[in-house]
């Protein structure tokens, strides 16, 4: 794997033990997701992301605190402002409907496929979240070795 703006997971190579500090330094984590539809190139979220993310579902709920909608409500919003954030690109069809700059997944019609987009995306972030514990000798040290 060569050092660049993306980090693939998938490719094998002991600069990934340092995933931490290649974030740190503006390095993105990125993966190919397979699905039913089509595959998917999904970002995992630094923190500004996630921000991003609640922000997104803050409009999508209409400024309502997340305390005004019923918990299953809250769980869809939560999700597609998710993959709003989190999928970079997709199939052709995915980006055709993605030139429509009112674009969102809270408008998919089918809520078994955005499950399964989801999923997906869960699994891959929790794939690198366990990359970024690391060693926690070389992360409180500072050290890239």
């Amino acid at each position: 794997m060569e050092i660049c703006d993306e980090i693939n997971l998938e490719e094998k190579d002991e600069k990934i033990d340092n995933l931490f500090f290649l974030m740190m330094n503006g390095k993105s984590v990125t993966a190919n997701i397979k699905t039913s539809r089509g595959d998917f190139k999904v970002n995992y979220p630094k923190q500004k992301g996630v921000i991003s993310i609640g922000c997104l579902a803050a409009l999508m709920r209409g400024g309502m605190p997340p305390s005004a909608i019923d918990a299953s409500a809250e769980y869809e919003i939560q999700k597609c402002a998710a993959l709003d954030v989190i999928i970079v690109s997709g199939p052709e069809w995915f980006e055709d409907a993605k030139k429509d700059t009112n674009f969102s997944w809270i408008n998919m019609p089918d809520s078994r496929f955005a499950d399964e987009v989801y999923a997906k995306v869960l699994s891959f972030c929790m794939a690198v979240r366990e990359k970024l514990k690391g060693d926690t000798e070389q992360v409180s040290k500072g050290t890239t070795e």
